[in-house]
């Protein structure tokens, strides 16, 4: 073998070599962009996944609320319905024997309009009570002061806000703060404290507002302490 042979092999091997790494190269490239697109294919997939969770989870989630703001306005009808018989009972009282059916349709509704004898709110009062306090439910507490006639008029009112759609919290007298008055509150000045003035004034009963105790509830009405 010549030196020219040798060099011309060496020439050979070296292309093949390149032509090689060259081939392997190409490949590397294409194989890298393949497994990107799996990637990206198996990212989309992903997301996809996820949107669709997503929107599963708000659709449950808008079902629920739907439900829940239908049970609130059968609530709020089944309320209003209670206020309708509670004011055709007072009606009803004011004018005896006519429609005796309508009071004793239903129990909670007759209990509230046979009161009113012995000083007691009558029916029409409390009629009033109720229609203007069933449009702000929320919570009160009722304390009373030692007594019979005391713990009588709390019941009265318990039954008032109750049958309007409120939280009742009741308890005997504690020691007053201010001099003992026949029916005075704690207030504020929320719309619920405004229907709780309005729906006395409206029944045309005299309150006392007091000063807010450190034990006081937001809205807290004392009778006869």
């Amino acid at each position: 073998m010549t030196v020219r042979d040798a060099l011309l092999l060496s020439t050979i091997a070296f292309l093949v070599l390149a032509g090689l790494t060259l081939a392997a190269g190409v490949i590397a490239v294409f194989l890298g962009r393949a497994n990107e697109r799996a990637k990206n294919r198996e990212l989309a997939a992903f997301r996809t996944a996820g949107e669709t969770r997503v929107h599963a989870v708000r659709a449950d989630a808008a079902a629920v609320l739907e439900r829940l703001l239908a049970r609130e306005a059968e609530a709020l009808k089944t309320i209003e319905r209670t206020a309708m018989l509670v004011h055709e009972a007072a009606l009803h009282v004011r004018t005896p024997g006519a429609g005796a059916a309508a009071v004793e349709a239903d129990p909670a509704v007759r209990r509230i309009a046979q009161q009113g004898a012995d000083g007691a709110l009558s029916a029409e009062q409390r009629g009033k009570m109720v229609s203007i306090l069933i449009r702000r439910p929320g919570d009160v507490a009722v304390i009373h002061g030692v007594g019979s006639d005391a713990e009588r008029r709390a019941a009265e009112i318990r039954a008032i806000f109750k049958a309007s759609g409120w939280t009742v919290q009741s308890s005997g007298a504690v020691e007053p703060n201010v001099p003992s008055a026949s029916l005075s509150l704690v207030l504020e000045t929320s719309e619920r404290d405004v229907a709780v003035r309005n729906a006395f004034g409206a029944a045309g009963v005299a309150i006392t507002e007091r000063p807010r105790a450190p034990t006081d509830q937001p809205i807290t009405i004392y009778v006869g302490c």
